[in-house]
């Protein structure tokens, strides 16, 4: 966690329990009229509103910028970036099955629900949809607008011939229209196109990337100022959202949350990455779990993966015996994109407000709500990691409502500890397997290549051949000792090499 993601989280975790209070005071002890509820509401929306101001500049200048300013071997730079892709598409597949398995956030009715108005979770529309926002038709018009396809089903009289009686069949049409909401995978497809492209042109390409360093840093500045209004906007918001809704059931619902997210933890760090592990390099995970325990323990304390990174470098270099050119290339980098429990709490914790609020997700909104979760996952030094605060970004980023996601706040204090924990494991782990699959490329970085011979004489630099004749001429001649200075003895070297 940022520092001031810090200071702002703890007044805001203190803040809930007060709004807890209060609006179950208001609820069963004052009369609160609908427009006395839209008031107390107000400060919190003005939050919201703050929040979804930033939120596009804030996800396109993290992933343009991106790990940016590291030089390493190749191959292990693409090793490094294989195990960073494919450890958090796996937290982020447990957290989806996870929270659609058992449903954390679903009531057992609602009422005036009628299942056969919930649209299909799949179809080859909304496939199509996905690829066509993919590739948008503008970019600016991305930010506020996506694509979508409605079916749309008639029922048109059939007149049969020869026949008496009127037979009803079902027609369907389709709607092709603009729905506003950010057309965020489009967003994302280009964002990751630009930064490849900027890498290609190098040195021109490296100025622009400067620029969106700058605006990222001034991005993340104002978040920092909005995130000192995040205590009154959760106090209000929590207390507005308990008047409203019925908070027994609510209880139980995060309490069910909670679980999952611990039980999701729990299969990515004793299952999924010792296992991954193993098939890797054929060796014992748990040597490396055991010799890096004081790391989780200093994880779970501090509840930050970047505080810890000292003690998990340390842990790394002594006890491991780690190539300093892999932790020094993959451990910066991992704690701050790399961040496996927060990714897997992030699209839980987002597909659990949908279910709060009766949504019932297409496999578009999914996907989006993945990618998203994934980019909002690149911790403190990309949008900060406050639990409730950043399912706001992923929701609002996906134009789904985003209000109830402050309740997570009240929770955070300790899932936020367990995600510290199973992202510095999951660092400390692929740097084992790095350092172990890449033994030869270690070796070449160690070696070295020859560097060829250069030596300068009054201010000019001498080629590889003319230092070798400058020695041939040295040994036989001894032209030292017969010209008297530099100029003379340069002049020596040419006669001899013409």
């Amino acid at each position: 966690m940022a520092p001031a993601v810090g200071r702002a989280m703890a007044p805001a975790a203190v803040i809930a329990p007060v709004g807890i209070t209060a609006g179950l005071f208001l609820k069963f002890y004052i009369h609160i009229s609908e427009h006395d509820k839209r008031y107390i509401g107000f400060p919190g929306e003005i939050l919201m509103q703050m929040v979804q101001l930033m939120t596009v500049p804030l996800l396109l200048t993290n992933l343009i910028t991106g790990a940016s300013g590291f030089k390493v071997h190749r191959v292990i730079a693409g090793r490094a970036t294989a195990y960073f892709l494919s450890t958090t598409l796996m937290s982020l597949s447990i957290g989806i099955f996870l929270v659609m398995m058992f449903e954390p956030g679903s009531s057992p009715s609602v009422e005036g629900e009628d299942p056969e108005d919930i649209e299909p979770f799949f179809n080859i529309d909304s496939l199509m949809d996905i690829i066509r926002n993919m590739v948008p038709k503008c970019l600016i018009q991305d930010s506020f607008r996506e694509y979508e396809t409605d079916r749309l089903e008639y029922e048109v009289e059939s007149d049969e011939f020869n026949s008496s009686v009127d037979t009803n069949m079902t027609e369907i049409r389709l709607l092709v229209k603009y729905v506003d909401g950010t057309n965020i995978l489009g967003l994302i497809v280009w964002a990751l196109i630009f930064r490849v492209t900027l890498n290609r042109i190098g040195k021109y390409g490296k100025v622009l990337v400067d620029v969106f360093q700058a605006l990222n840093e001034t991005t993340k500045i104002i978040v920092d100022m909005i995130l000192s209004f995040l205590p009154v906007g959760v106090l209000f918001l929590t207390t507005s959202y308990v008047i409203e809704y019925d908070n027994v059931t609510t209880i139980f619902q995060i309490g069910k949350f909670m679980a999952l997210v611990i039980i999701g933890h729990i299969i990515h760090s004793t299952i999924v990455l010792p296992l991954t592990y193993f098939l890797c390099t054929r060796c014992n995970p748990y040597d490396v779990i055991k010799d890096i325990v004081p790391a989780l323990k200093k994880a779970l304390v501090s509840s930050s993966s970047v505080k810890t990174l000292p003690l998990t470098t340390q842990c790394c270099e002594s006890r491991l015996m780690i190539d300093k050119s892999v932790t020094q290339y993959m451990l910066p980098i991992g704690t701050n994109i790399n961040m496996d429990g927060t990714a897997l709490y992030e699209v839980a914790a987002a597909i659990f407000i949908t279910q709060i609020n009766h949504i019932h997700l297409k496999i578009g909104q999914l996907i989006a709500i993945t990618l998203t979760s994934g980019v909002c996952s690149i911790g403190s030094s990309g949008i900060p990691a406050t639990g409730g605060m950043t399912t706001m970004f992923v929701l609002m980023a996906v134009g789904l409502p985003a209000k109830e996601a402050t309740i997570l706040v009240i929770v955070e204090w300790l899932l936020d500890r367990c995600n510290s924990v199973v992202n510095v494991l999951g660092n400390c782990i692929g740097v084992a397997i790095v350092h172990e699959v890449s033994k030869g490329q270690l070796g070449e970085m160690d070696q070295g290549p020859s560097t060829p011979r250069v030596q300068i004489v009054d201010d000019e630099e001498l080629s590889l051949d003319q230092v070798l004749v400058l020695d041939q001429v040295q040994a036989e001649f001894s032209l030292e000792e017969h010209c008297q200075d530099e100029e003379d003895l340069y002049t020596a070297l040419e006669y001899q090499e013409g």
